[in-house]
């Protein structure tokens, strides 16, 4: 997930906007390839497994928002990430903890409602089981997933600007290594391609973080 205090420009030509109310709602060529390529795949309902505590995640940074009172601009659906776009250009640091981290806090408490009050079955451990890797894979401390958002932010309370970002990209490129080699070995053996998207995926979202933060 991505959010920010102002909006961007780049890619504009490659989607479309829909109007909601006060809020912009862009939708992405490539977000539209992703969904049909996702439509063709077999066992579509594990797929639910995924989309429901993503939904979940983002309307937990929604609800977070409007806590914070930070006003909602602009919604950008990419393959690569969810940008939510505030209409305030700053926040304090208490608010943007609060929007940054309510994403996962959002799919913690969904883990643990189900675990104490759902009935168990293998179907309500899989929700479980993928709301706690939604909360985990987006606590890494990589581009513009909340991790890297909440890295940025302690970086920026007690260092420079520059040196922040100096310290998040540095950050990034720790955690991004030892997964690429990991992904290389497996691509080599011809096993599970899973660990070489994710990181293929990590990858773009720091990348678009980098870009975002030069911008």
């Amino acid at each position: 997930m991505d959010w920010s205090g102002s909006s961007q420009k780049r890619g504009e030509k490659l989607s479309f906007t829909i109007p909601i109310l006060n809020v912009r709602l862009r939708l992405s060529f490539w977000f539209f390839a992703l969904v049909a390529f996702s439509l063709r795949l077999e066992r579509q309902v594990l797929l639910w497994y995924i989309v429901l505590p993503i939904v979940v995640h983002e309307l937990g940074h929604l609800l977070a928002i409007a806590f914070c009172r930070a006003g909602l601009r602009e919604i950008h659906l990419t393959p690569v990430s969810i940008r939510i776009v505030t209409r305030a250009v700053t926040h304090s640091y208490r608010k943007e903890h609060i929007i940054a981290g309510a994403g996962i806090a959002a799919n913690l408490i969904l883990a643990l409602w189900l675990r104490l009050f759902a009935f168990q079955s293998l179907r309500t451990m899989l929700m479980i089981v993928s709301n706690l890797a939604v909360a985990a894979f987006n606590l890494l401390p990589v581009g513009n997933l909340d991790g890297g958002k909440l890295a940025g932010l302690f970086f920026s309370r007690y260092l420079e600007p520059r040196a922040a970002h100096t310290a998040g990209a540095a950050l990034s490129f720790i955690v991004l290594l030892p997964l690429s080699c990991m992904a290389g070995l497996v691509l080599l053996r011809g096993e599970n391609f899973t660990l070489a998207a994710i990181c293929a995926y990590l990858i773009a979202v720091s990348a678009a973080g980098l870009a975002g933060n030069k911008a």
